[in-house]
């Protein structure tokens, strides 16, 4: 079965408190963000609990700019290698990168600009023997160009689903990609809005996937979440009956645990951390298990043929 995985999921305490949370919950191991480093999450903290650490999420804001000519896009580019050479010395040698994120700068199209600042990120994984994990995110042009282009030891795949389900459910990611997958971000959504949601809960087809995973390699033996804990998603303009009609068709709908007003849908409010960690690790070691029988069941099929 494929180790489990979380990142730090927000909420009360301190990042010491919520790791032990998470520990004793029985996940195997943790990932990081570089914000989260700069609060207090840092790996000297995961030693010190005693679980292990596996990436880091870098820094995603402005990424569209990326693709952009002149110093913001260069700005970018260095912030992505300084982070590199850090996070190395910090001991974490595979980081989730954004080809682009957000919708508030429309991207320029994928272009030579963009392919020489990802070559130098290139050159500084290969120095600092740092694996970038590509992440599928909103424009799937961008993402492809990336990865077809690089198709290098330093630059793997980072599979969210989340992203996938709502923004790209048309492309099959996973099934392309997967033999270079180096990690995970598991959560679930409506089908139209990044709501990290616990799995389960939204409108994937875990069973579906759970057969694609057992065509992967499982990245490297390890699976984990994204998930948002308590927290609000905003819909703006919409009125709650409005909400209601178009989250319907998630599992969790018509649950106490998802309370809709206007503009506005909540998720696991007064549900003790303990509990929403305990709940995570749970759904996350039933997908495991999914993906051990969708594996077993095609190891038979092809012993058959």
């Amino acid at each position: 079965m494929p180790e489990i995985g979380t990142y730090i999921v927000k909420g009360k305490g301190s990042p010491e408190e919520r790791l032990r949370v998470i520990k004793d919950a029985g996940f195997d191991f943790v990932c990081l963000t570089v914000p989260g480093i700069a609060s207090g999450a840092t790996p000297e903290l995961c030693d010190r609990v005693g679980i292990p650490f596996d990436n880091v999420h870098l820094t995603g804001g402005k990424t569209n700019l990326i693709w952009s000519p002149g110093d913001a896009g260069e700005a970018i580019c260095d912030r992505y290698c300084r982070e590199i050479a850090e996070m190395t010395e910090l001991g974490l040698h595979t980081g989730i990168v954004h080809v682009t994120w957000g919708r508030s700068v429309i991207p320029e199209p994928p272009g030579e600009a963009g392919f020489r600042r990802y070559e130098r990120i290139r050159e500084t994984a290969g120095r600092c023997g740092f694996t970038v994990a590509v992440e599928n995110s909103i424009f799937p042009e961008h993402f492809y160009s990336v990865l077809d282009r690089f198709d290098v030891p330093e630059f793997g795949y980072c599979f969210d689903c989340g992203h996938w389900n709502a923004f790209c459910p048309e492309h099959d990611f996973l099934g392309k990609y997967g033999h270079r997958l180096a990690a995970t971000h598991l959560h679930d959504n409506d089908g139209a809005r990044d709501m990290h949601i616990l799995p389960f809960d939204g409108t994937i087809d875990w069973d579906a996937l759970a057969s694609v995973f057992a065509s992967t390699d499982y990245t490297r033996g390890r699976i984990c979440a994204e998930f948002g804990g308590a927290h609000d998603v905003e819909m703006p303009g919409m009125t709650a009956e409005e909400i209601a009609r178009a989250t319907s068709s998630m599992k969790l709908s018509g649950d106490p645990a998802m309370k809709i007003t206007d503009g506005l849908v909540s998720f696991y409010g007064g549900i003790p951390y303990e509990d929403l960690i305990g709940t995570l690790y749970s759904r996350m070691k039933r997908f495991a298990g999914m993906i051990d029988a969708a594996a077993a069941k095609n190891s038979a099929s092809a012993s058959m043929n």
